[in-house]
């Protein structure tokens, strides 16, 4: 038998050794990068799979709900996304605010705190309320012209019997 390897010159040989060398680190380049890209699209699909459960749990309450909602004969039902989109945060709970007898505004009021005011006039007789929200620096004008203008009758009065505001009417003019 032949050994080829003896009839090379030590240059050959070198070279020979060189280009081994190199086909295996290429290769091992290769395989490292099909397993990143793998590992990568792996992640990639259990991020999906994980969204589309989600999605799908979603859709299922919301069959479920809807279900539900027909069998209580409602229409009034809102879901969350509606619920969250209209809602406001205790921050900008800011306002003027009005306390409502028999649909009749019987008192107009301010607040940076409107709910937790609201709940403290225990001592007037009021069925429902509204608000509306108003800039902090706003407040004693908008109040004093709701005064003015709608004149409820739990407002206080002052001596010379218009309603008792913030703000005197000239100054909402000024």
């Amino acid at each position: 038998m032949i050994n080829y390897w003896s009839l090379k010159t030590e240059d050959e040989r070198k070279a020979i050794i060189a280009k081994s060398i190199a086909t295996r680190r290429a290769n091992k380049k290769k395989r490292e990068d099909v397993e990143h890209q793998v590992k990568a699209k792996s992640l990639e699909l259990r991020y999906n799979i994980k969204q589309l459960s989600e999605q799908l749990e979603q859709a299922r309450k919301a069959i479920r709900f809807g279900e539900i909602a027909k069998q209580l004969d409602t229409k009034s039902l809102m879901r969350e996304e509606d619920i969250i989109k209209h809602a406001m945060s205790f921050e900008k709970a800011i306002g003027i605010y009005f306390l409502i007898e028999n649909n009749k505004i019987v008192y107009v009021g301010q607040s940076v705190n409107v709910f937790s005011r609201v709940t403290q006039h225990w001592d007037k007789k009021f069925d429902s309320y509204a608000w509306i929200p108003c800039e902090k620096n706003m407040l004693d004008k908008l109040e004093s012209l709701y005064i003015y203008f709608l004149s409820p009758p739990l407002n206080g009065e002052c001596a010379d019997g218009r309603k008792f505001a913030p703000l005197r009417l000239e100054q909402l003019i000024a």
